[in-house]
């Protein structure tokens, strides 16, 4: 029991400090399945800035890692929209402050410097944080103002999930979390047993479809009303006892497929796009 008490003490002074982004698993999940789509000359600029052999993935939670040193860049993780609000507005939601300002300017901003910075060391940052931004622009409760993106908002869990235990469903074992943190990782984590094989379902059914093409397109901007739109629909699936079980998940998931899978491809489309001709000046 006094085991116990510790650990929820514990668990509760954590989570608002976790519950930044996509989990590791969702931001590897997203730079995966960009970096299959890289065009020739993308793929080069990424060897360049990044190295033989190293990945998009090994650099997507990098923003998340120097958050805390870099105080400036905070508000660049997400926009915050009420729930009621149907379209972004850049003086509304995108003020300057010692924060930053907000993931959509910041992306319009990295944009630019990947085409345009005088230096490969200004590129490589603007690399990083354009993997992790363009993977946080598609989790809903980055778009969401509520409750600070959900953080403040209690849940309980009692998921099994799609993955199987020896034949049959995975046990259930009730604890407390929060929107954010469920969506996050324990969705994804729910889904499949590693990232890769996330990879793998998502490469396996929806994107090798014709309904992928085209998808990739729009402006940052555009990407957070669509988020918002994602968002408002799995609030509004969360039931009035804040219990996240199967029920929940069942309605969800296309959703959390969907945003994992676009920001894939978008990512992918803002990476090629900076290798094309074209002054250094914004689109």
């Amino acid at each position: 029991m006094k085991f116990r008490a510790i650990l929820a003490v514990v668990t509760a002074v954590l989570l608002p400090v976790q519950a930044l982004a996509w989990g590791p698993e969702g931001h590897s999940i997203v730079a995966e399945l960009a970096q299959r789509r890289l065009s020739p000359g993308a793929a080069a600029m990424v060897e360049r800035l990044l190295g033989p052999g190293h990945s998009l993935a090994s650099v997507a939670s990098w923003a998340d890692d120097v958050r805390d040193n870099r105080p400036e860049t905070y508000n660049w993780h997400f926009v915050d929209l009420a729930l009621a609000e149907d379209r972004y507005d850049s003086a509304k939601h995108c003020q300057p402050s010692a924060k930053g300002d907000c993931i959509v300017a910041a992306l319009d901003r990295l944009q630019l410097a990947l085409r345009c910075a005088p230096n490969d060391d200004q590129k490589r940052e603007a690399l990083r944080f354009a993997v992790h931004f363009v993977g946080d622009i598609h989790q809903p409760m980055h778009t969401m103002g509520e409750g600070r993106g959900g953080n403040d908002v209690t849940v309980e869990v009692r998921l099994a999930g799609a993955k199987s235990c020896r034949g049959g469903p995975c046990p259930v074992m009730p604890y407390r979390s929060n929107l954010h943190r469920v969506w996050d990782s324990t969705l994804i984590k729910a889904t499949t047993w590693s990232w890769g094989a996330y990879v793998d379902r998502l490469e396996g059914g929806w994107l090798a479809s014709p309904a992928a093409r085209g998808t990739d397109g729009g402006t940052p901007a555009q990407w957070a009303e669509e988020t918002h739109r994602a968002a408002r629909f799995v609030w509004e699936q969360l039931p009035e006892s804040r219990v996240v079980d199967d029920a929940y998940y069942g309605k969800i998931l296309p959703t959390l497929d969907r945003q994992l899978r676009l920001a894939g491809l978008r990512l992918a489309r803002f990476l090629n796009d900076v290798q094309a001709p074209g002054q250094c000046a914004r689109r």
